[in-house]
């Protein structure tokens, strides 16, 4: 019997020591995995703070206006722009030529626009055409430099 004994106690014993090793090992894994989901929330949060900051930056220099037909003619100004911009990349005097009446009908298109604008819509237009004006002279530098 007490063979019997000593051998439960022992069993005991290790059963003690093994469930205390296995509860320190899943506190060190709750710890690892926290820190891995800590980790993670950081680079999420980091990424949305970097695409917030490149859609601002895209949005910055296009202002959004209260009369739906001013806002379509600024969206097609932006379309006119990136298209000048990028045949002023590409040298193409061709396409340059039949930019023109693109430009022309814009600049028919504005007058109508400009007198349905009101309050702040007025002054975003007047900065918005200014700094349009200036981009667009500094291509047009960049084109007789050529």
């Amino acid at each position: 019997m007490k063979k019997f004994f000593l051998g439960a106690i022992a069993l005991m014993f290790l059963s003690v020591i093994s469930c205390k090793d296995t509860a320190d090992k899943a506190k060190d894994a709750a710890d690892t995995a926290g820190e891995a989901v800590e980790e993670t929330a950081e680079k999420v949060e980091a990424a949305v703070e970097e695409t917030a900051e490149k859609v601002e930056a895209a949005v910055e220099g296009v202002p959004s206006f209260s009369d739906p037909a001013v806002q379509e003619y600024v969206n097609s100004y932006e379309e006119y722009v990136a298209e000048y911009k990028k045949i002023v990349e590409s040298k193409d005097m061709t396409a340059f030529a039949g930019l023109s009446q693109k430009g022309q009908d814009l600049a028919t298109k504005a007058q109508e626009v400009s007198g349905k604008l009101t309050g702040d819509d007025a002054q975003k237009w007047a900065d918005y055409m200014t700094a349009k004006s200036k981009e667009m002279t500094e291509l047009a530098k960049a084109m007789t430099q050529q």
